[in-house]
């Protein structure tokens, strides 16, 4: 029998110590381990009790997190849904609609214009391109508000299905590892598709206007169009309504700049999916290469649960952002 005298009982003591800070509410339960092995007591239930206490306290304190991978992948989502909430776009109706009053003022040019043959033809046919490239726009618009609310629930989905295989305290494993990857993957998706729409409105609207400017037809943007209108009045009135043409030439002119104005947020919209993209990336490869981690806490299982009622919220928004229609005064 390995026996161990008074002393080496002391010794382990302080070194219990020195390993579990003591509290006053724990220095009963010590005394009761000192107490309960005299000076001839076998050794091994002194460590065994010793290693019994010591997981007692373990399993009693709160994991450490390693990482702060899902409060970045909370804060990266809710960051990209308020974004996509505050995109302020002209319902793609009222866009696809410039076209055709495009088309009439270009015809009313084309009817009137005594001005040089030349001239005559240049505003035209100015009239003629922005017109297209504003229904152009307004086509690419319709399909970002057709599937946004279906691309925010599938992040949503997402979401609730990385939230549902975490627990306080679980440990992951490498077929969670790849079961997290995978739907952090889905998340990039339907971000990527977001933008791609976003890049694909960015780039029509900045089409639309180079256009507008008037460079490639070598005119002074819209007020050389406004000019003309006014130099052709005189032989104009006499065939239309002048007033409902100088109205027709206003409204087309300010739903142009609305649409022109929107490009700011898109750009940012754009921006931010880019920056999103490339943290999911970043996301799915540090999940990919954990393993037997601590990974979720409890503030991460509450922003998790916030983001699925965020979803929810900018979804219904989304879906009714294309059928209201901006009055244009």
């Amino acid at each position: 029998m390995n026996l161990v005298c008074p002393k080496s009982i002391s010794i382990i003591i302080v070194l219990l110590a020195i390993i579990v800070p003591i509290s006053h509410s724990e220095i009963p339960l010590i005394n009761s381990i000192i107490e309960d092995f005299e000076p001839w007591v076998n050794i091994q239930l002194l460590i065994s009790s010793i290693i019994d206490y010591l997981e007692s306290i373990y399993f009693h304190l709160p994991l450490p997190v390693d990482g702060p991978i899902f409060r970045d992948l909370a804060n990266t989502t809710t960051n990209f849904l308020k974004v996509i909430a505050k995109v302020n776009i002209s319902p793609s109706s009222q866009i696809i609609d410039q076209r055709p009053k495009g088309l009439f003022l270009a015809n009313v040019a084309d009817k009137v214009g005594h001005a040089s043959q030349i001239e005559n033809q240049i505003i035209v046919q100015y009239l003629k391109d922005l017109a297209e490239n504003a229904y152009q726009t307004g086509k690419k618009v319709e399909k970002l508000f057709s599937i946004g609310a279906y691309l925010i629930n599938r992040i949503d989905n997402e979401i609730t299905s990385i939230r549902e295989i975490l627990t306080l305290n679980i440990i992951l494993s490498r077929r969670n590892a790849i079961y997290l990857s995978n739907r952090i993957n889905k998340h990039l998706f339907q971000t990527t598709e977001f933008r791609d729409q976003f890049k694909a409105i960015y780039v029509a609207i900045d089409d639309e206007e180079k256009i507008w400017n008037g460079t490639q037809y070598g005119i002074n943007s819209f007020s050389d169009v406004e000019k003309f209108f006014e130099l052709i009045k005189p032989k104009g009135h006499k065939i239309y309504k002048w007033m409902n043409i100088v109205n027709s030439l206003a409204v087309f002119k300010c739903e142009c700049l609305v649409t022109f104005k929107a490009r700011r947020e898109i750009e940012n919209a754009l921006k931010v999916a880019e920056q999103v993209r490339l943290e999911l990336i970043h996301s799915k490869e540090i999940i990919r290469g954990l393993n037997k981690k601590k990974i979720i806490s409890q503030t991460d299982l509450m922003n998790l649960e916030s983001i699925e009622v965020l979803a929810e919220i900018v979804s219904a928004s989304w879906a009714e952002k294309d059928k209201s229609k901006i009055i244009i005064h």
